[in-house]
């Protein structure tokens, strides 16, 4: 995680090993992100415009809510694996509601779940050494941004399209951080909350007041003026 303050940016760089390199496979990177951090729907819309992101979101999140009244959610970030790959997600923490308890809130980011998909015939690219769980497999479930453990229902059509959506394995991942996925958050002084709001209200009054007595100042100012002027012309005539 880079930068400082309420704005970070996540990196990641990906390494694959060279069987799955180069297949027709995709892999998708769940990050969990929690109620005290959201995203800029926008600023991913461009990023994804300009071809420097390719990810599943929720389509609407709301930026004005403080952490308290947020709900978490996941970014899906895809692709197709490769030796190398560095993506990078930019993120933004949410303001907490004032408390006189504590001055900051720490915020913690898991770290990220990996998911494979490989073709019907490609399947066995995965090796089970790598698969979390052998016996499971899972459905994209693209409104939400996330993945549903797939339920064989009755009568549900068995067509290649829901084969392949539901054909995805969570894999086992060897994470290494540059630095802890934590971040601290300033809190405002519950207290605080009365004198800030009178002196905000104060200050407000007075600001209103000074531009209306300096701005009556400086039409009697012009009116004089143009006074001035209409008398010179008078004598002159």
């Amino acid at each position: 995680m880079e930068k400082a303050g309420m704005h970070r940016t996540l990196n990641y760089r990906l390494r694959f090993d060279i069987p799955l390199v180069g297949k027709d496979c995709e892999y998708a990177l769940v990050q969990d992100l929690p109620a005290s951090v959201y995203i800029s729907t926008d600023e991913l819309d461009d990023l994804q415009r300009l071809k420097r992101l390719n990810a599943i979101y929720p389509k609407f999140v709301n930026i004005e809510v403080a952490t308290e009244r947020a709900q978490p959610f996941s970014v899906l970030l895809r692709g197709t694996p490769k030796i190398t790959e560095s993506l990078a997600l930019p993120v933004h923490f949410r303001y907490h509601a004032p408390s006189d308890k504590r001055l900051a809130a720490t915020v913690a980011i898991p770290l990220p779940e990996l998911y494979l998909n490989c073709p019907m015939a490609d399947s066995a690219l995965i090796e089970n050494e790598l698969v979390a769980r052998p016996d499971k497999l899972y459905c994209l479930n693209a409104p939400e941004s996330r993945f549903d453990e797939n339920h064989i229902k009755d009568g549900q059509p068995t067509t290649m399209a829901n084969l392949e959506r539901c054909n995805w394995r969570r894999v086992h991942v060897d994470c290494q951080l540059k630095m802890p996925l934590r971040a601290e958050i300033p809190v405002g002084h519950a207290s605080a909350y009365g004198p800030v709001l009178c002196g905000t209200i104060l200050l407000g009054w007075s600001l209103a007041l000074w531009t209306i007595i300096h701005s009556m100042a400086n039409t009697r100012r012009i009116n004089q003026r143009l006074n001035e002027q209409r008398l010179l012309q008078q004598k002159v005539k």
